[in-house]
């Protein structure tokens, strides 16, 4: 993919979020094309599931995406959230998503799907059990993308100053979801 074509990546990421200040760091035009090839890390998630192989989802088939995690579930994966709330956001084509709102604060969840071929949209290279991903830490948000069958998955924990805080929690509630579609 040419680097010119990914200057719309941060627009799109941010938009996702639901980020009210813009990414820092270098302008897109300098931004790597591909993930750093750093060591990836690993984050293990507060709960885990255990979904049988013939009652996992395809993420692209997912209805409603809202119904991929409870908030009771995002309460001890994160924080305390309310009901999501579903949200198409973007153009050419929509991205689906759903978006939780801390309870009591300004944080916020959002998961998504994006077309396939998204998942090296994030700068550094993470595990998520079975599934490689990348992740990317802004100043309002941490958002980690993983592939699976016919579509990318996304994660984003926005909060004012978004810290590694986020990333697990990003990380954690990514390889949640993930337990149960097919990857």
């Amino acid at each position: 993919m040419p680097v010119r074509r990914l200057g719309w990546i941060p627009v799109l990421v941010w938009l996702l979020s639901s980020c009210a200040q813009p990414p820092t760091g270098a302008p897109p035009s300098a931004q790597p094309s591909s993930p750093e090839r750093t060591p990836a890390t690993t984050v293990a998630p507060s709960i885990t599931r255990d979904v049988p192989p013939e009652q996992r989802r395809r993420l692209a088939d997912v209805p409603q995406l809202c119904d991929l995690v409870s908030p009771q579930e995002l309460g001890e994966l994160a924080f305390p959230v309310d009901p999501g709330r579903p949200r198409d956001t973007g153009f050419n084509p929509p991205v689906r998503g759903c978006t939780y709102q801390e309870t009591n604060g300004s944080r916020s969840v959002l998961i998504g799907q994006q077309p396939t071929g998204y998942a090296a949209l994030g700068r550094t290279e993470v595990e998520l059990g079975a599934v490689p991903g990348t992740r990317t830490l802004n100043a309002g948000d941490c958002t980690v993308f993983a592939g699976v069958s016919g579509a990318v998955l996304q994660v984003s924990v926005t909060a004012d100053e978004a810290t590694s805080e986020q990333c697990d929690a990003a990380q954690g509630i990514a390889q949640y979801v993930l337990a149960g579609l097919v990857v």
